[in-house]
């Protein structure tokens, strides 16, 4: 083999890029590959165990060229060390064995969403903002979204853990319940607790009672859907949070959201908000993507610049403190009255 064209590119500059988009295409096609993977079911299938190629194929319904290509699909789940052959079949390997436990649901979600969302966000944005468009919720997929925050669940109990009362009669109200896996880490916290839980989104808010009702709760707790800000004051509730979520609405509206949900604490009550913060991770950096490029939603706050809007909305101490040690998601603790 003659080393001539490799000088050649060295000499020319071009090394040095090829062989850079070389090192990031194996992350870029694993992503894509498990993805793919699991929203076809076929890791639900192989968690079971190996499956030989025609059970595969009439899986996928593969036949003629189909099944080459199917082949061929497989082969790349080999080279990405996802997939292993042996004398039974196809099996799960590596991450992807990892995934397919129901454990890994979140972190399965958050490939899913790396893969769709913000590969379409990074793709699409400058192209949406050439036409004067923006994203808008709709472009985004709700289910998966709520599967893949609970990515933070473990930090989210806890700081539930460390500030809600454990005994006495308390009223909960959360902004944004999501999959409702919160309202849950508090009623289990507090077993005089009950809650009435929030969320924008139709579909999402039923998943939510669903999951209530499989958890033996809906007689503490109570989801209904809608819009917050449309919500008129009356009932006050000892506590109310704001989880992963201040980045749907715009910064110029978030003082007069704060000082909304405030109406519907009680005095000496606290408002408990977490948030992912400017300077994260990368997949942070995709958050505050999205919440700047879209309709209705706005850029990830700066811990200091969110301090302030809550001490202008009213509330008279906040405490802060950083979840996840070299990243920035924090918890805002601000009290009322």
């Amino acid at each position: 083999m003659s080393l001539k064209p490799f000088f050649r590119l060295l000499r020319d500059g071009r090394l040095t890029a090829l062989l850079g988009v070389g090192s990031g295409l194996k992350s870029f096609y694993k992503l894509t590959y498990l993805a793919a993977a699991g929203e076809a079911g076929l890791l639900n299938l192989l968690a079971a165990g190996p499956a030989t190629f025609d059970f595969l194929a009439r899986f996928c319904a593969a036949g003629g060229q189909g099944r080459e290509a199917l082949e061929a699909w497989l082969q790349m789940g080999i080279r990405l060390q996802l997939l292993s052959l042996g004398p039974r079949g196809y099996a799960l390997r590596g991450l992807a064995r990892a995934l397919a436990r129901p454990e890994n649901d979140p972190a399965m979600a958050m490939v899913e969403e790396v893969a769709g969302l913000h590969h379409k966000l990074i793709s699409g944005t400058l192209p949406k903002l050439r036409s004067g468009d923006l994203w808008s919720l709709a472009d985004q997929d709700g289910e998966l979204i709520a599967r893949s925050s609970r990515i933070f669940e473990a930090f989210q109990a806890e700081v539930i853990q460390r500030t809600f009362p454990e005994r006495g009669a308390l009223r909960l109200l959360e902004i944004g319940c999501g999959s409702g896996i919160y309202l849950r880490y508090a009623a289990m916290r507090n077993p005089a607790l009950t809650a009435l839980g929030l969320e924008l989104q139709p579909a999402v808010a039923e998943v939510a009672r669903e999951n209530l009702r499989s958890w033996d709760l809906e007689d503490r707790v109570k989801v209904e859907d809608g819009d917050f800000r449309a919500r008129t004051p009356g009932e006050l509730f000892d506590i109310a949070t704001l989880y992963n979520n201040i980045y749907y609405f715009p910064v110029e509206e978030r003082v007069a959201l704060l000082e909304r949900i405030g109406s519907f604490v009680r005095p000496g009550g606290f408002l408990l908000l977490t948030t992912c913060c400017q300077g994260g991770s990368l997949g942070v950096e995709a958050l505050n993507l999205w919440g700047a490029a879209t309709k209705g939603a706005g850029r990830l706050p700066a811990e200091d610049e969110l301090v302030n809007q809550l001490r202008q909305a009213g509330y008279n101490r906040v405490k802060m403190t950083n979840l996840l040690p070299g990243d920035r998601f924090v918890a805002f603790q601000a009290f009322h009255g």
